[in-house]
């Protein structure tokens, strides 16, 4: 029977920081990752809920580092065209 290797089971972790589009927000994204084990995630921007997608094998965790730089208020509107 074929075993996975330890290395197959591990969970990685692979974090960045992002700038939000929309506003302008620093983010920390924490993800963990999984050989053969990704899934889509989806992850919001902390100031505006503006989202995006990712592979992941677990959903992304986000911090806010700086807040919105856009001198705006509002929260972000998916349009549909």
């Amino acid at each position: 029977m074929n075993q996975p290797s330890p290395a197959d089971t591990r969970l990685r972790r692979s974090d960045f920081e992002k700038a939000c589009v929309y506003c302008g927000a620093r983010l920390r994204v924490e993800v963990a990752r999984k050989s053969r084990h990704d899934a889509m995630h989806d992850y919001a921007c902390a100031e505006c809920g503006k989202t995006y997608e990712m592979q992941a094998a677990l959903p992304p965790v986000v911090f806010l580092v700086t807040p919105r730089n856009d001198g705006k208020t509002d929260r972000y509107q998916e349009t549909m065209f």
